[in-house]
């Protein structure tokens, strides 16, 4: 892991915009990219994440418009992907709970929507977590959020 968040700060460049989905590889990985002193700005749909950069960093905040899910703790609605859209993402850390061959889905479409709009406005997706293998699956129960 920590080869893994050491290769990524080495070509991480000042005054990039790097997305966060919630999870605990990516509060560590904020962790680091403070440390060694990165002036980035951060985007994510996470209220967890953006309360967490908000109160440990100084990292600028975009923050997307539309309605807090509390059960959910995410921002959603249309408003938070036309946010999205707006911005050139360096990189995305993304979780994603499935995955068939290098196919990444969601079970929760709204969520997997709002990914889908990270995934196409960044230049790489990283993967924080180790998604379960789907290997019979009907296409309706998920949700289609990126490629490897």
């Amino acid at each position: 892991m920590k080869k893994y968040i050491n290769y990524i700060i080495e070509n991480i460049n000042i005054e990039d915009v790097i997305a966060f989905d919630n999870h605990p590889v990516t509060y560590h990985i904020i962790d680091e990219l403070y440390e060694a002193k990165f002036k980035i700005s951060v985007i994510s749909f996470s209220t967890d994440i953006i309360k967490y950069v908000a109160r440990y960093t100084d990292f600028n905040i975009i923050m997307p418009n539309g309605k807090v899910d509390n059960a959910l703790h995410i921002i959603t609605g249309a408003d938070v992907i036309q946010t999205f859209e707006r911005y050139r993402i360096r990189y995305y850390f993304a979780t994603a709970p499935y995955m068939a061959d290098k196919v990444l889905y969601q079970t929760l479409p709204e969520i997997a929507e709002i990914q889908l709009a990270l995934y196409n406005r960044s230049e790489k997706l990283l993967i924080v977590n180790r998604p379960a293998i789907l290997k019979h699956h009907r296409r309706q129960d998920y949700s289609y959020i990126g490629e490897f």
